[in-house]
């Protein structure tokens, strides 16, 4: 079963939309409702918009991407402050991260994926209960490859790690999106249709 993607747009007052068909699908315009339970969308949708939130987290993949760059090439006092900063919120093991201009980049390979799949997750919307559902598996994944590392039963999987800190951080993207998506409907009344392509 395909999942159905809805893209948003907005349309001038007093204008219609068109429905039209395909070969490979049908486009048809729909009203863009709440459903009652805070909720913007069935289980099962996604709708696609650019949201500027998604900037935060591409910005924090570019600072983690620029800290070799800066160590290489002589801008020591920069790198050594977003080293530290990220220090926080990562343990920053060689090992675990990927190298790039020579040294590694300021996180270990799944807070990077982290940061790119939110920045991912933050372009969708979908219901409240599929971006849990979504959140729950992602995290217990993350959990499994964190135990079956420490049991022995697998080396240092950077491309898994990073993998699926893509997935969690897409999925939390997604919780986020559908969160902001939810309350900015339920406080404003809209003029926007959605297109949905199934």
């Amino acid at each position: 079963m395909a999942v159905p993607i809805i893209v948003e747009t907005e349309l001038p007052q007093g204008l219609k939309p068109v429905s039209s068909g395909g070969m490979y699908g049908t486009a048809e315009a729909v009203p863009f409702q709440s459903t009652g339970s805070g909720s913007l969308i069935g289980p099962g949708i996604l709708i696609v918009r650019w949201n500027g939130c998604t900037l935060a987290p591409l910005a924090l993949v570019v600072a983690v991407i620029a800290v070799p760059y800066f160590l290489t090439h002589g801008y020591l006092p920069v790198a050594f402050a977003l080293q530290r900063g990220f220090s926080v919120v990562c343990h920053q093991r060689p090992e675990r991260s990927f190298w790039i201009f020579g040294a590694p980049v300021a996180v270990c390979a799944r807070c990077l994926g982290i940061y790119l799949g939110a920045a991912i997750g933050l372009f969708f919307r979908a219901s409240r209960r599929l971006a849990m559902r979504l959140l729950i598996a992602a995290a217990a994944l993350n959990l499994l490859d964190v135990a079956t590392e420490f049991g022995g039963l697998h080396g240092n999987w950077m491309a898994v790690r990073f993998a699926l800190g893509v997935a969690l951080g897409a999925a939390g993207g997604l919780v986020i999106s559908s969160a902001i998506t939810a309350a900015v409907v339920d406080s404003q009344p809209t003029n926007a249709s959605t297109l949905v392509i199934s």
